[in-house]
Protein backbone atom coordinates (compact mmCIF):
# COMPACT_ATOMS: atom_id res chain seq x y z
CA UNK A 1 0.00 0.00 0.00
CA UNK A 2 2.84 2.39 0.84
CA UNK A 3 4.33 1.90 -2.64
CA UNK A 4 1.00 2.91 -4.22
CA UNK A 5 0.81 6.00 -2.02
CA UNK A 6 4.37 6.98 -2.91
CA UNK A 7 3.67 6.44 -6.62
CA UNK A 8 0.52 8.54 -6.43
CA UNK A 9 2.35 11.34 -4.63
CA UNK A 10 5.16 11.31 -7.21
CA UNK A 11 2.69 11.52 -10.09
CA UNK A 12 0.72 14.25 -8.33
CA UNK A 13 3.94 16.23 -7.86
CA UNK A 14 4.76 15.97 -11.57
CA UNK A 15 1.26 16.96 -12.67
CA UNK A 16 1.27 19.80 -10.16
CA UNK A 17 4.60 21.04 -11.52
CA UNK A 18 3.17 21.10 -15.06
CA UNK A 19 0.07 22.99 -13.92
CA UNK A 20 2.09 25.40 -11.81
CA UNK A 21 4.52 26.03 -14.66
CA UNK A 22 1.62 26.86 -16.96
CA UNK A 23 0.11 29.13 -14.31
CA UNK A 24 3.39 31.03 -14.00
CA UNK A 25 3.66 31.34 -17.79
CA UNK A 26 0.13 32.75 -17.97
CA UNK A 27 0.83 35.10 -15.08
CA UNK A 28 3.82 36.53 -16.93
CA UNK A 29 1.79 36.90 -20.11
CA UNK A 30 -0.95 38.70 -18.17
CA UNK A 31 1.59 40.90 -16.38
CA UNK A 32 3.19 41.90 -19.69
CA UNK A 33 -0.09 42.52 -21.48
CA UNK A 34 -0.16 46.00 -23.06
CA UNK A 35 -2.24 48.57 -21.22
CA UNK A 36 -4.79 50.03 -21.13
CA UNK A 37 -6.88 46.88 -21.28
CA UNK A 38 -10.51 47.36 -22.27
CA UNK A 39 -13.11 45.09 -20.64
CA UNK A 40 -14.04 43.70 -24.02
CA UNK A 41 -10.50 42.49 -24.82
CA UNK A 42 -11.26 38.84 -25.59
CA UNK A 43 -7.64 37.69 -25.64
CA UNK A 44 -6.93 39.16 -22.21
CA UNK A 45 -10.19 37.77 -20.82
CA UNK A 46 -9.26 34.34 -22.20
CA UNK A 47 -5.89 34.50 -20.40
CA UNK A 48 -7.67 35.35 -17.15
CA UNK A 49 -10.15 32.49 -17.68
CA UNK A 50 -7.29 30.05 -18.37
CA UNK A 51 -5.55 31.15 -15.18
CA UNK A 52 -8.76 30.59 -13.19
CA UNK A 53 -9.06 27.08 -14.64
CA UNK A 54 -5.49 26.37 -13.53
CA UNK A 55 -6.22 27.64 -10.01
CA UNK A 56 -9.27 25.40 -9.91
CA UNK A 57 -7.39 22.33 -11.12
CA UNK A 58 -4.52 22.95 -8.72
CA UNK A 59 -7.01 23.12 -5.85
CA UNK A 60 -8.71 19.95 -7.09
CA UNK A 61 -5.34 18.21 -7.26
CA UNK A 62 -4.34 19.38 -3.78
CA UNK A 63 -7.62 18.12 -2.31
CA UNK A 64 -7.24 14.54 -3.51
CA UNK A 65 -5.61 11.81 -1.47
CA UNK A 66 -4.30 8.45 -2.68
CA UNK A 67 -6.95 6.62 -0.67
CA UNK A 68 -9.79 8.65 -2.18
CA UNK A 69 -9.16 7.74 -5.81
CA UNK A 70 -9.43 3.95 -6.00
CA UNK A 71 -7.73 2.96 -9.26
CA UNK A 72 -5.11 5.67 -9.56
CA UNK A 73 -4.37 5.15 -13.26
CA UNK A 74 -8.02 5.54 -14.21
CA UNK A 75 -8.35 8.50 -11.88
CA UNK A 76 -5.49 10.37 -13.58
CA UNK A 77 -7.08 9.85 -16.99
CA UNK A 78 -10.42 11.08 -15.65
CA UNK A 79 -8.76 14.05 -13.95
CA UNK A 80 -7.24 15.25 -17.21
CA UNK A 81 -10.24 14.41 -19.40
CA UNK A 82 -12.78 16.08 -17.12
CA UNK A 83 -10.80 19.29 -16.70
CA UNK A 84 -11.31 22.51 -18.65
CA UNK A 85 -7.60 22.75 -19.35
CA UNK A 86 -6.39 23.79 -22.79
CA UNK A 87 -5.91 20.86 -25.21
CA UNK A 88 -2.14 21.38 -25.44
CA UNK A 89 -1.72 21.23 -21.66
CA UNK A 90 -3.89 18.11 -21.51
CA UNK A 91 -1.62 16.48 -24.10
CA UNK A 92 1.50 17.43 -22.13
CA UNK A 93 0.07 15.97 -18.92
CA UNK A 94 -0.97 12.76 -20.68
CA UNK A 95 2.50 12.51 -22.24
CA UNK A 96 4.09 12.86 -18.79
CA UNK A 97 1.75 10.19 -17.41
CA UNK A 98 2.68 7.90 -20.31
CA UNK A 99 6.38 8.44 -19.63
CA UNK A 100 5.85 7.48 -16.00
CA UNK A 101 4.02 4.31 -17.04
CA UNK A 102 6.78 3.41 -19.52
CA UNK A 103 9.48 3.98 -16.89
CA UNK A 104 7.64 1.72 -14.48
CA UNK A 105 7.19 -1.08 -17.03
CA UNK A 106 9.12 -4.30 -16.41
CA UNK A 107 12.27 -4.50 -18.47
CA UNK A 108 12.70 -0.72 -18.68
CA UNK A 109 15.77 0.73 -17.01
CA UNK A 110 14.79 2.41 -13.75
CA UNK A 111 11.36 0.71 -13.72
Amino acid sequence: MNEAVDRFAAIRDQVRALLEGERLRLQEEIRGYPTPIPRCDQQFNHLIAQREVLFSQLARLDAVTPTSVGDADSWWDAFVDSSDLEADLKRRIKAALSQIAIAESPGVAGG
